[in-house]
């Protein structure tokens, strides 16, 4: 859309959309001479230029220009089976392109125009997409195989680069790459030729990271490598465990846990059993080292949790599990002092400024950790004077009963104003401090959530197994729910909420009973039959009930007071029981209250770990291959 256009607000015609962009008017960009100074082989920065054509090239050549810059602006899902490209963004009912927006006669112009092409990373996204659109083009499947081979190829030697001016043929671009070359590859069945140097490629770069002792960039490749079974899975079993007696590793037990963990999946590809479980034993003890090393009860607790359930699945490890639960109990006797320390000594106003400007320029890590501290919910006394305050300004608002109504219009809640009894006066008090708290909610929604997703999801790469190694270690998450945060934090960026909310919001009651169990507290209760049932969110935060009280003792007030008035208080938005009965519509996740729901949650699964972020910054170069510019000057001094 031109600027005019846009002016006058007006809907444009989209390229390739409403019309058909020909492969005349996508020879006049002379593409090859414009792209040949982009050393990255990623589309992520052929998007960046290709947009900067917009305001540069003449009217004729903007249609070309728009078409590729949306061919190029898809979120790429390598390993995702039905959907490897989804849009990189949601606006409220709006959302970017993906390729099944496309006329089917565009996609056969696109196939024509593709094999011209010489940045490599544009051939392989224009011929993967014509294949996945039109799936009888095997020739265009082969096509994009071999230049998903060649640009990992031409990056191993120097000659191109991945984004963010990553060299590494063993990075997270290159897994990318070959994760999808491999995906096509398995859709032909491996019948094509070129798959063929796929294999070959995939074993090399495994077989040299090994030689090289290079224990993150094999862990990486591995993975794929077994995912596919290119080099016989014993073999990867055994580079792995070779590996991980490395001396280097000695006191990276995030390293050795990853590799002991490939060497067991590799074991159990062939059904040796009895190397797997060894292999899930020596896994055990590297959550202990973790434990050891944590300095912080509630992670300490957290990673001998890890290790009891590793060992509850094998044999002959009941004694090591005894002794395990027995260090659990007495680390769980300092967590309450932990969190109150840890509450007081963030200071959110030093590590960001709810601006953009925080967000760019730094590493994703600290772009996520940028929008985990963008707020904090002031503390229940904080809030109780906001509202007593408001009372006395406008004493006829306060005595005036209010009604709250759900999506539906359905009366869900009646304040009953400050004339009544003191029970009465403290209901309309609790209303009242809801409804301040929604309005602050809207401020930092709109000023600081918003606009800083918003940068991250157009400025990084972000992935689900980028987010989930991040997320291994939050002492919030129980085990086996990692995946689940990670989906939803990459919904999140996106503005995916109607995604984010509904797998976010039933996680937060397991996450405070896992909290509780952490600390020792068990949160279930049985009937006379035996039958046993857990507490929920209500309960979990009814003050007559013993929860709240023991919660509060963990985590800071602050927190538990504010899931009370958003997901739960039937006077606030009552987040959780409108998503539990169905009651929101499309458009109500959208809204603020339900944004920042969602913001809270990603926020208590990432605070605990903000003081080690530098952690952090190492598991993530670990998955990516992308390590810190200080690192790398380091390591070339070194």
């Amino acid at each position: 859309m031109c600027k005019e256009d846009a002016d006058n607000g007006e809907q444009q015609p989209t390229p390739g959309i409403d019309y058909i962009v020909t492969r005349e008017q996508l020879d006049l960009l002379d593409l090859n001479r414009t792209l040949a100074e982009v050393a990255s082989v990623e589309c992520f920065d052929v998007n960046r230029c290709v947009t900067d054509l917009d305001g540069e090239r003449p009217q004729e050549q903007l249609a070309a220009i728009r078409l590729l810059s949306g061919l190029t602006s898809y979120h790429f899902v390598p390993d995702h089976p039905t959907e490897p490209f989804k849009q990189m963004l949601t606006m409220g009912d709006r959302r970017s392109l993906v390729p099944t927006d496309l006329l089917q006669e565009q996609i056969e112009v696109i196939a024509e125009f593709a094999p011209s092409v010489s940045h490599l990373g544009l051939r392989a996204r224009l011929c993967d997409v014509s294949w996945f659109m039109q799936r009888r083009r095997r020739d265009m499947a082969e096509l994009a195989i071999a230049a998903y081979c060649e640009l990992v190829e031409a990056v191993r030697a120097g000659q191109a680069t991945f984004s963010f001016n990553n060299s590494s043929a063993w990075g997270i671009g290159a897994k990318n790459a070959l994760i999808r070359a491999a995906r096509i590859s398995h859709a032909t069945r491996w019948e094509l030729p070129v798959s063929q140097r796929l294999r070959d490629l995939l074993a090399e770069l495994v077989a040299n990271a090994y030689d090289d002792r290079r224990h993150d960039d094999f862990g990486r490749i591995a993975e794929v490598d077994l995912d596919h079974e290119i080099t016989p899975p014993t073999e990867v079993a055994a580079m792995a465990e070779a590996l991980v007696d490395s001396e280097q590793l000695t006191d990276n037990p995030d390293a050795r846990l990853s590799l002991w963990q490939l060497a067991a999946r590799g074991y159990r590809r062939v059904r040796d059993e009895e190397n797997a479980n060894r292999c899930m034993v020596a896994s055990a003890e590297c959550h202990v080292q973790k434990a050891d090393l944590a300095g912080s009860p509630m992670l300490e607790a957290a990673f001998l949790q890890d290790a009891i359930q590793v060992l509850r699945n094998l044999q002959n490890t009941r004694e090591r599990r005894e002794e395990l639960t027995a260090r659990l109990r007495d680390v769980q006797l300092g967590i309450r002092d932990e969190m109150g320390q840890f509450s007081t000594e963030i200071n959110l106003t030093e590590i960001v400024e709810h601006s953009v400007a925080v967000v760019r320029g730094h590493s994703w890590p600290v772009a996520l950790l940028s929008l985990v501290l963008c707020d904090q919910p002031p503390t229940p006394e904080e809030i109780r004077q906001t509202a007593n305050d408001h009372a006395q300004e406008f004493p006829l608002q306060g005595i005036m009963p209010m009604q709250v109504h759900d999506f539906q219009g359905r009366v869900v809640f009646r304040a009953p104003g400050m004339s009544g009894d003191v029970a009465a006066q403290e209901e309309q008090l609790r209303y009242l401090m809801a409804f301040h708290r929604g309005h602050s909610r809207k401020v930092t929604v709109a000023a600081a959530i918003n606009p800083i997703r918003r940068t991250i999801a157009s400025e990084y790469l972000v992935s689900d197994e980028t987010v989930l190694e991040l997320l291994r270690d939050s002492p919030f998450i129980p085990r086996g729910h990692e995946y689940i945060f990670a989906r939803a934090i990459c919904h999140f960026l996106a503005g995916e909420d109607i995604e984010a909310v509904l797998l976010l919001t039933p996680q937060l009651e397991n996450s405070l009973r896992h909290i509780l169990a952490l600390k020792g507290h068990d949160t279930t209760s049985a009937n006379a039959d035996g039958i046993q049932t857990e507490a929920s969110l209500s309960i979990l935060l009814n003050t007559d009930r013993p929860w709240r009280n023991l919660l509060e003792q963990i985590i800071p007030a602050r927190y538990i007071h504010e899931i009370d008035l958003l997901f739960n208080f039937s006077g606030g938005p009552s987040v959780r029981n409108q998503v539990a009965h169905g009651k929101v519509p499309a458009a109500g996740f959208w809204d603020h209250d339900f944004v920042y729901a969602a913001w809270i949650i990603i926020h208590l699964a990432i605070l605990p770990m903000a003081r080690r972020w530098g952690n952090v910054e190492e598991i993530f170069a670990r998955v990516t291959g992308l390590y810190r510019a200080a690192d790398v000057d380091e390591g070339a001094e070194q």
